[in-house]
């Protein structure tokens, strides 16, 4: 029997009989007495016969098959009405509570490429930083002697080269012997490599074509100075750079974080994590901006949180104008493409008993025979409920008076010896 029913039901009976209403978590024995009544009042407006079909006794020697067969006015005394299901079409909608992060792959870490002194820093933390605008200016004895070695480098190539232009016209006049030739073109070719070798090490420490250019204007520890300059967009999200100190090449002096997209991050429960696939559509509400962005499911973790026992969910969404803010609680919904064989009813179709879910069917070619379909709930609301199996688009279920339904079909099952045969 059905211990406790988890919603509210209101019977209107006919013929005198009166009204009788269940609130939520009804204890069974007064929806029985409620059906007693309806079927007393049933009995009395139709004979007999009507109480032997509410309550139908097998003959003898064949059990009971499980269907309950009623007539009209049994029907009218119940309020027992039927729809029709029909396939699921639309998505199902899953809320979930999320935040923003900044994407950790388009995070900028500013470093120095040497050891160096921080002598000024342009930005503070939280700023909005333009690509190419000046952030932090850096002093060091290292950056002076590579800037010196390219100079000196530079020097011996350009006087090597000088010296085979003028070596190749004597050559040529055979005022010099060949093997003197050979040697200077050897020399020009040394000095060139060590010259790219200086130069290239400025651009490793990060000197630009327009600062290389430069050096040979900067006298004394003007050479010891340099500019870093933002790598690109965002906003600076962190800042251990300060003025006086001194830092090494495994120092992160500053962090920026892009402002063309974020990262969202929802939480999945585990009833829920069989439906969730890549690729498929999260909106993205923000309520103080009164603002909905779309965005793609990118990534699904393989790991339950053993406190929430939930997995999260990421996805990117745009952020053109910078207006979106990393650790901002958001409301998002997940879209769930729907699968063949969901069927969507009404939510009063469907009774919970002993943690069963089951609608009862009207009898295909029949008027007044109904049978209990047993049913796998993929996802329960309010007004509606989609299932998955025990239903075929165009079937009859019963709404109203399901529950009455289900107490008889106890009743029934108790009387006839339990189980239903088929």
């Amino acid at each position: 029997m059905l211990r406790y029913l988890g919603w509210i039901v209101v019977l209107v009976v006919v013929t005198g009989v009166g009204t009788l209403t269940a609130e939520n978590r009804v204890a069974s024995s007064v929806i029985k007495r409620a059906w007693n009544s309806v079927r007393s009042g049933a009995t009395s407006a139709a004979g007999p016969s009507a109480a032997t079909t509410t309550r139908p006794i097998p003959p003898p020697g064949r059990p009971w098959d499980g269907r309950i067969s009623l007539d009209d006015r049994q029907e009218a005394a119940m309020g027992l009405q039927a729809v029709k299901v029909e396939p699921q079409s639309a998505p199902l909608v899953i809320e979930l509570q999320g935040t923003t992060t900044y994407d950790p792959d388009s995070l900028v870490k500013v470093r120095p490429r040497f050891d160096s002194l921080v002598s000024k820093v342009h930005a503070t933390l939280g700023q909005t930083v333009r690509k190419g605008a000046p952030v932090i200016d850096l002093y060091s004895a290292q950056l002076a002697e590579a800037k010196s070695a390219y100079e000196e480098k530079f020097a011996q190539w350009d006087h090597d080269r000088r010296q085979l232009e003028r070596h190749r016209e004597l050559v040529e006049q055979k005022v010099i012997a060949n093997k003197q030739y050979l040697d200077t073109v050897n020399d020009e070719q040394k000095s060139h490599l060590e010259y790219k070798l200086a130069r290239d090490k400025l651009l490793v420490y990060g000197l630009g074509d327009d600062d290389i250019k430069r050096i040979s204007r900067e006298d004394g520890s003007q050479k010891a100075r340099m500019t870093i300059r933002a790598p690109s967009d965002g906003v600076l999200i962190e800042r251990d750079a300060v003025p006086g100190n001194l830092y090494d090449v495994t120092s992160t002096l500053m962090v920026i974080a892009p402002l063309d997209h974020l990262w969202v991050w929802g939480n999945v429960y585990e009833n829920d994590i069989d439906k969730v696939r890549v690729g498929q559509i999260l909106e993205v509400q923000f309520p103080y901006l009164d603002e909905k962005i779309r965005g793609k499911v990118e990534y699904i973790s393989n790991r339950v949180d053993p406190g929430t026992h939930a997995i999260r969910i990421r996805a990117s969404i745009p952020n053109p104008e910078g207006r979106l803010k990393s650790d901002m609680l958001v409301r998002t919904m997940l879209e769930i493409p729907p699968e063949p064989g969901w069927i969507a009813v009404p939510r009063v179709a469907m009774v919970t008993a002993d943690g069963d879910s089951f609608l009862f069917i009207r009898k295909e070619g029949t008027v007044h025979t109904y049978e209990r379909r047993s049913i796998q709930v993929v996802q329960e609301k309010a007004d509606r409920v989609v299932v998955q199996g025990g239903l075929e688009p165009g079937e009859m279920a019963v709404t109203n008076a399901s529950l009455l339904l289900s107490q008889l079909y106890e009743d029934l099952a108790i009387s006839n010896g339990g189980v239903p045969h088929s």
